[in-house]
């Protein structure tokens, strides 16, 4: 029971922004709350997280080594299992989502809740490590499955979009001040820093609880359910196989799995849409998965702890 219980303030909070946005409070397309996390909220927990690490050791190695194993791996495991083989636009997004997952929305208030602050350390160490992969690879993954080629141009924008990205820019801007200029933080700034960093779970959930579409999830599960179970399954079972390989910290371990337990990341639906691709199953899928990596979790948590 207290493994399920771990779920609950997900549902409970997720509720609340499914209700505001059934009620209007939340309006639109919710692009306003999603930007206030992704641009400000979110690479402020990320800073604050790496600044105060201790910056990458040489055990991280193992780490790198692991994770980006992964995500070449997978993606054959995927096409593999797939159902789609005579269909690109679909296969394309099999192998886009097998390793996509919502570290941000799901991933990070699921260790938080699980771990508290050693876990949200090590799944920023995490991020800063393998997002650069995570995209690249995963969109050249899609190119293979759709266009049975690789097309440079998408990768080189795809390059050029990771330069803006404030996650990626908030993790090299801690290692900086943390490890090159070694400063220590203003009170002031470190404390503004602290509260914007204990609004992203609360925010996360809210914003993902508001992009639910009920209906999606229980009408698509019968045909998305292979590529949902090579994500919320195959691909942390994979990590944790390699985890035995490479080894790291524990709590690092942990923290990973977890995260890469959780469901197909939500901006999915508009790199397959970009790249051509059957954007409306990527919905489907990331809807699918949602709901379904809420079931998974208590079993993940009861695994790992």
């Amino acid at each position: 029971m207290q493994y399920v219980t771990v779920v609950l303030p997900l549902i409970v909070i997720m509720g609340v922004g499914w209700t505001l946005r059934r009620l209007r409070v939340i309006k639109g397309d919710n692009s306003n709350l999603e930007g206030m996390l992704y641009w400000v909220v979110l690479p402020a927990l990320i800073f604050r997280s790496i600044f105060y690490s201790g910056g990458f050791a040489k055990e991280d190695v193992n780490l790198i080594y692991a994770v980006y194993l992964s995500f070449l791996i997978m993606p054959f495991i995927s096409f593999v299992a797939s159902p789609w083989k005579k269909n690109p636009a679909r296969l394309g997004v099999s192998l886009l989502t097998c390793m996509r997952s919502n570290n941000i929305y799901m991933g990070i208030p699921v260790v938080s809740l699980t771990m508290g602050d050693v876990g949200v350390t090590a799944v920023s160490k995490y991020l800063g490590l393998s997002l650069v992969g995570y995209h690249i690879l995963s969109v050249a993954f899609g190119q293979i499955g759709f266009y049975r080629k690789l097309n440079l141009d998408t990768l080189f924008g795809t390059l050029k979009e990771l330069s803006k990205n404030p996650l990626i820019i908030s993790s090299i801007l801690a290692l900086f001040c943390a490890e090159v200029l070694q400063i220590k933080l203003p009170l002031w700034v470190d404390e503004s820093l602290k509260m914007l960093s204990e609004a992203a779970t609360g925010l996360a959930l809210i914003a993902l609880g508001a992009g639910i579409q009920l209906g999606e999830m229980v009408t698509s599960i019968k045909y998305t359910w292979v590529d949902v179970l090579m994500k919320v399954a195959v691909y942390p079972l994979l990590v944790m196989s390699l985890f035995f390989v490479w080894p790291v910290a524990h709590n690092v371990r942990n923290a990973v799995i977890l995260v890469s337990a959780m469901p197909v990341a939500v901006n999915t639906f508009i790199v397959a849409k970009g790249m051509g691709m059957d954007h409306k199953y990527a919905a489907e899928l990331i809807a699918t998965s949602t709901f379904i990596s809420i079931l998974v979790v208590p079993i993940w948590v009861y695994i790992l702890f």
